[in-house]
């Protein structure tokens, strides 16, 4: 495992792979970013590319490629083993993994009951009298035979507890159903219910085209129908420790093959409209779970590519939709560096209808028409009215989209040379629309700038110190214990004066501990620890965290005395260890735990040691 790990490391950069998720751009020897884990307005992740590693400050989130994986895309340690290795096109030996039965809330376990849920809920779809409803309507929608078994989707019965008994049959416990989504709790607090009852079904996919959630369209005429409590038309699973419905995109496993980075994805957003999108060789076509497309999503996106049109069905609902995320389509036009258009269709058309009704030809040359989220923004506040410079609504529409570009950018001082860019992009054609001169937009601009400042900086006073980002449960060091690890990363030439002195049973955390006789076996073997062998020696990235939050702290030392260092790390745990005795001896002394003679030896030694710590003199051997 250890070969393998090393292999991985050395063929994969941190910069390509962190670069495959995020924005960076260079700074000093490293790289910034703006921190996917946080909302973060100016770049706090930093990336290392002679340590190989990555930190974010505010969230103290920090480790190597690995630990980058695991936090990305919620994995665990094996799990990013394995797709790194299959990023550097690395074959790995089987993994024996007995883990499974000891853990029924294991990953791998919630991935293979989602698999066969997806199984259960697309035989009953096939095979069961009762689906016939959900059969009904895959047919008038025109869904193929094809498109049913490619996108797998399924049935689940009007029954409150059909699944939670396929369960009890092939050993799956309600508690494991209910971690994954499938099933509820009763409010009763005893006893569970089937989530998803009388509804078509879609399995939800990552991009390795594992299951990990379902949606459930409710269909008319199944289960029972109450006029006064109307079911949602869609529902999701809930968030799951494998489902976060904005961070995933439905069908990108399969766009994905289908996609190049110049022909971009097509973001719709219903199941049936990817679907037949799909159906008629328009196979870049995925949609948002329940949510709008979000800065969440880009991530994730910009690992196929930087092109994007998102569709708006041209009904009521989507035009509401539509005003409601123009700012924030604006904000990711802007600030995320993509190329994002956008289209909305004609009055009461969705895409499924267009494709079905008037071919892929006719909805293509729909997307051709589609415009940037800039000109989209300006057509929708100017609503048709002229432009004319100086009217009312001409200084109503600057000011809103101004703001916009205020919140996509804060300020332009740390953007990276692209979006910078954009904005020039943005001013320029605010000044050929609506004949205003780029001097005045650039005052206007920062003055919006300050007003969000004021704004954030009034809020951020408000706040409480719950409601301020909170770390992730971190691993805390004693001070002397993370100049220890600071010493062995920066100079390992000063282990074996502290090998001499220092047990591993005095050092406190285990983290410490462990990374120490890490050092001390390396050492052994002849060698010299190094920062890249720590981090290989740890799967866990809060570990992973801790040495490199350690590195760094270490390279504003590297300029001191390194044996005064020693000395003095060496003195303090003596003084601790000798407090320590004190304390257990005065310990003793009061439970009158020592005969006599044996009380006066130790009142002695006491009392000298308190003796020689006001003099400043050392103890002698005598």
């Amino acid at each position: 495992m250890q070969n393998a790990k090393e292999q991985v490391r050395q063929s994969i950069d941190i910069v390509d792979l962190i670069g495959s998720y995020v924005s960076l751009r260079r700074q000093g020897r490293g790289y910034v970013a703006l921190c996917p884990w946080h909302d973060d307005s100016r770049p706090s992740l930093q990336v290392n590319p002679e340590r190989q590693s990555f930190k974010c400050w505010v969230c103290d989130i920090g480790g190597d490629i690995f630990s980058f994986m695991m936090r990305m895309e919620g994995l665990e340690f094996r799990e990013a083993l394995e797709m790194l290795a299959d990023r550097a096109g690395i074959s790995l030996a089987p993994s024996a993994r007995t883990s499974d039965k000891e853990n029924p809330f294991d990953r791998r376990n919630l991935l293979k009951v989602m698999a066969w849920a997806e199984q259960q809920f697309h035989d009953c779809l096939l095979k069961m009298d009762g689906a016939e409803p959900a059969r009904q309507y895959l047919v008038d929608r025109g869904i193929s035979a094809e498109s049913i078994d490619q996108f797998r989707l399924g049935f689940a019965p009007a029954s409150w507890d059909w699944l939670l008994r396929a369960g009890q049959q092939a050993g799956w416990s309600p508690e494991v159903l209910e971690r994954v989504g499938l099933v509820g709790r009763k409010t009763s607090g005893e006893g569970f219910y089937d989530r998803f009852r009388g509804r078509l079904m879609f399995s939800i996919r990552d991009v390795g085209s594992r299951p990990i959630a379902c949606g459930g369209r409710v269909l008319p005429g199944v289960g029972n129908e109450n006029p006064d409590r109307p079911e949602a038309k869609y529902i999701n699973s809930p968030e799951t420790p494998l489902f976060s419905k904005s961070s995933q995109l439905y069908a990108l496993d399969l766009a994905r093959s289908g996609t190049s980075p110049q022909q971009g994805l097509v973001v719709m957003e219903g199941y049936t409209d990817v679907i037949m999108a799909h159906q008629h060789g328009i196979t870049n076509a995925v949609a948002v779970l329940g949510t709008a497309l979000t800065d969440r999503h880009i991530p994730l996106v910009r690992r196929f590519t930087d092109h994007l049109t998102l569709v708006l069905d041209g009904d009521e609902a989507g035009q509401r939709r539509t005003e409601q995320i123009l700012n924030d389509m604006l904000a990711l036009f802007v600030a995320q560096e993509i190329d994002l258009k956008i289209l909305t269709l004609p009055e009461g058309a969705d895409p499924c209808d267009v494709i079905a009704s008037q071919g892929s030809d006719a909805f293509r040359q729909y997307l051709s028409t589609s415009v940037d989220a800039l000109e989209h923004k300006i057509q929708a506040v100017t609503n048709g009215l002229a432009s004319a410079p100086g009217t009312h609504e001409t200084s109503q529409a600057v000011e809103e989209i101004l703001g916009a570009v205020a919140h996509a950018l804060p300020t332009g001082a740390t953007s990276s040379s692209t979006t910078l860019v954009r904005e020039q992009q943005v001013l320029s054609q605010l000044e050929r629309r609506f004949g205003i001169g780029e001097e005045t937009l650039r005052t206007r601009l920062a003055a919006r700038r300050r007003e969000l400042a004021a704004k954030t900086h009034m809020q951020s006073s408000r706040a409480t110190a719950d409601e301020a980002v909170q770390p992730t449960q971190r691993v805390d060091l004693t001070a002397w214990e993370s100049e220890l690890l600071e010493l062995l990363l920066h100079h390992p030439d000063v282990l074996p004066r502290l090998a001499d002195t220092l047990s591993p049973k005095d050092i406190p955390s285990q983290a410490c501990r462990d990374f120490y006789l890490q050092a001390i076996e390396t050492m052994h073997a002849g060698l010299i620890p190094s920062f890249e062998q720590l981090m290989l020696a740890t799967d866990d990235p809060e570990a992973k965290n801790l040495l490199v939050r350690c590195d760094e702290q270490g390279h504003g030392k590297t300029s001191s005395d390194t044996e005064q260092r020693v000395t003095d790390l060496l003195a303090g745990i003596a003084r601790r260890k000798q407090k320590q005795s004190h304390q257990s001896q005065f310990a003793d002394l009061n439970q009158k735990r020592f005969d006599p003679e044996h009380e006066l030896e130790v009142l002695d030694e006491l009392f000298h040691d308190f003796k020689r710590r006001q003099t400043g003199s050392k103890p002698t051997d005598g």
